[in-house]
């Protein structure tokens, strides 16, 4: 198994998320929470080609993505700064950079078969509405009928397919395969460990990060991969020198490509092949 790192993309603000689309476009969301100011960037998966840079819409901050769907993020606001709730539907389309539409009085709900289900919010009750995903053209009128509704999501979030990922799991003393357990204490026996060691298998790959203690209130975030079918470490990174808390979901895997998350504002991006 051969790692080889494509290119990695820093921020002078916060990487708070990552998502990618379905033909492969990495959207990164950035935040800078002492000018209050949130970014979103769009590169091409494999090259780092970007095909949208420091994207911003009217609203500065209090801004996030719903989901992404053929190619169209879903972005909601919130209503007051302090509240966790969403507010409006906006429709941005990747490939023409440009706002296809946006709903002011719904909140998005979820996706499914092209259209995006919202609801109002009532004095009691929510009442809810189906939208074509491309126009925001109001296709069905559901009213208060939350059992249909409630199906429908289910349905949507059964379709999902997230088979091309693997995210990390917690490392415990019962792991069944002896080349995990032999290759993480390896590396670890000599270590103050803090908190939990995380780990996945890409194959014969085992990859995984853990936090040792350097001194009191500073950790040290180290990723490995090691390759179980020779025994060998075939990548070591440092993702975090001076950690005053404990990182977890440090790295993931979609199809064959490696994310790592290094001090919070770097994504870095290898291949497995």
């Amino acid at each position: 198994m051969n790692i080889t790192k494509l290119y990695s993309y820093k921020s002078p603000g916060q990487i708070w998320r990552i998502l990618i689309s379905d033909s492969d476009k990495l959207i990164l969301e950035t935040r800078d929470t002492n000018t209050k100011e949130v970014f979103y960037n769009c590169l091409n998966l494999e090259s780092g080609e970007k095909y949208f840079s420091d994207l911003q819409l009217d609203e500065k901050f209090w801004l996030g993505i719903e989901a992404i769907y053929k190619e169209i993020i879903f972005f909601h606001k919130f209503p007051k700064p302090d509240l966790p709730q969403h507010k409006q539907i906006i429709a941005y389309d990747i490939a023409s950079e440009k706002i296809l539409w946006t709903n002011t009085v719904l909140s998005f709900l979820f996706i499914h078969k092209d259209l995006v289900y919202g609801f109002q919010q009532g004095f009691e009750e929510r009442y809810f509405y189906a939208l074509d995903y491309l126009s925001g053209e109001i296709i069905k009128d559901f009213g208060n009928d939350f059992k249909t509704i409630n199906t429908l999501r289910n349905q949507a979030e059964e379709e999902k397919d997230w088979r091309e990922y693997i995210y990390p799991k917690v490392f415990t003393n019962d792991e069944n395969d002896a080349r995990i357990s032999e290759a993480i204490k390896a590396q670890t026996k000599n270590l103050a460990i803090e908190g939990e060691v995380e780990y996945n298998l890409y194959q014969n790959l085992l990859l995984f990060n853990y936090h040792s203690k350097v001194f009191e209130g500073s950790f040290v975030n180290k990723f490995s991969a090691v390759d179980l079918k020779i025994g060998r470490t075939i990548l070591s990174e440092l993702l975090n020198a001076n950690a005053a808390v404990l990182f977890t979901d440090s790295f993931f895997v979609y199809k064959n490509f490696l994310f790592l998350l290094r001090e919070k504002n770097e994504v870095a991006v290898y291949k497995l092949e």
